[in-house]
């Protein structure tokens, strides 16, 4: 999709299992199960999409996936299945090499968003997976990612923070802001302290990646939203705004763990704010 000197692609690092009750919180199964099958065990599929947004001298990625982080026991609980070649191989689709990669914008530093910022290379070892970005996140994210309480730290791969501060390109942003020319973030919380999402090109051409804000076309409505956020309310507020916005200026928008619909336009139907005509941004490499 061109938006404006921009070319937005939406990129399948893969899926992954995730609880579907998680992925829900107070909303009973039978209002999600039919839009997200579970298995035996209650997990439903998750996308792990990512953006790639190309203009002059840049190729941004917004998030990254897990990449091949996960040991045998994450592996049997999550089975993370990568696209062929994970998100090289995506990028490669493209034409992009992984050094090509100019900047990195985190939405937040869950695992499933940034486990793939490194890499193994033997012995135990990591290193950076895009060795010429600069990675755009929020002082406040990063903070909390230092330091998670025993009931989020599960989000988060114990060692990387120590990695990241020593081997990449950081800039730790302070609230809503401009990475590149039309391409801004915007701080929502409610999910993590210091989630930003990304918006692309301005009224009815921007491109908006939803992060885990609104992780699925399901989670358009307003009561469904992730048992992992810290502050639901909070995301509930942040929800409506960007809805309406949305609604109003006929953006599109990118869904991060949807398996089914890349992205959408909305629509209002009977007072309601509802998922409009699906948007594929690059076919071969969309899911």
């Amino acid at each position: 999709m061109q938006v404006g000197s921009w070319q937005v692609h939406t990129l399948m690092e893969g899926t992954w299992l995730l609880d579907g009750g998680s992925m829900f919180g107070i909303v009973p199964r039978k209002l999600w199960a039919g839009a997200h099958p579970p298995d035996e065990q209650n997990r439903i599929v998750m996308a792990l999409r990512c953006l790639l947004i190309r203009g002059p001298g840049k190729n941004i990625l917004v998030d990254c996936g897990i990449g091949d982080r996960l040991n045998e026991k994450q592996q049997k609980i999550y089975q993370h299945r990568q696209t062929p070649g994970g998100i090289a191989g995506c990028l490669g689709k493209l034409g992009v090499r992984l050094e090509e990669i100019t900047d990195i914008i985190a939405s937040h530093l869950h695992f499933d968003h940034v486990g793939g910022l490194l890499k193994p290379v033997g012995g135990g070892r990591l290193e950076p997976t895009f060795e010429n970005a600069t990675v755009h996140v929020q002082q406040e994210c990063w903070a909390w990612a230092a330091g998670p309480t025993i009931w989020d730290a599960g989000s988060f791969f114990p060692g990387d923070m120590q990695i990241w501060e020593k081997h990449l390109k950081l800039n730790l942003l302070h609230g809503d802001g401009e990475i590149a020319e039309h391409i801004r973030v915007k701080v929502t919380g409610g999910h993590t302290p210091g989630q930003q999402i990304v918006v692309v090109g301005e009224g009815g051409q921007a491109v908006v990646y939803c992060a885990d804000l609104v992780p699925t076309a399901s989670h358009i409505r307003l009561p469904f939203i992730m048992a992992f956020d810290h502050h639901p309310l909070d995301t509930l507020e942040e929800k409506k705004v960007l809805l309406a916005q949305a609604l109003e200026e006929n953006w599109t928008l990118v869904f991060d763990h949807d398996p089914y619909t890349p992205a959408c336009t909305l629509i209002e139907e009977k007072g309601r704010v509802v998922a409009g005509d699906a948007v594929c941004l690059n076919s071969a490499i969309s899911s």
